[in-house]
């Protein structure tokens, strides 16, 4: 009995596990199969943000859609932390000056080199952040 429960456990939590993925681990795995890199830029007080993340990414449908097709990585604009962007090792807000990022959430799609292929600013519902993806594939 104790060994179903823990096999159900760990099936609960890998189940409901959100997309997203470290920066570190979409790099590397960019490296290895070229599955596109999908950054959102976001902020912990931006109610669109927020929004988005409670009623988009938690939706199975987006879930696998990002999994399966993308390295998801969410980068709080507000944490210190560091990017290869273009060719450099950067600070977010310096990557955000760069490619000219006007405000948040943003989405930015790097290509199997690390450089900005596609950037959008805005929120989505589901429907319509789902055909953003599709169509950010086709690309």
């Amino acid at each position: 009995m104790k060994i179903l429960l823990s096999i159900l456990t760990i099936f609960a939590c890998l189940s409901f596990a959100g997309p997203e993925v470290s920066y570190k681990e979409a790099i590397e795995g960019n490296k290895k199969n070229g599955k596109p890199i999908l950054l959102e830029f976001y902020a912990d007080w931006c109610i669109p943000c927020i929004e988005m993340e409670k009623k988009v990414f938690k939706d199975p449908t987006v879930i696998k859609e990002l999994k399966s097709n993308f390295y998801f990585v969410r980068l709080n604009t507000e944490k210190e932390e560091q990017l290869f962007c273009e060719g450099e090792i950067l600070p977010i807000l310096d990557c955000v000056e760069l490619w000219e990022i006007p405000g948040i959430p943003t989405f930015a799609v790097l290509d199997k080199n690390g450089s900005l292929k596609h950037i959008t600013t805005g929120t989505f519902e589901k429907k319509t952040f789902l055909n953003f993806l599709k169509a950010i594939r086709k690309k």
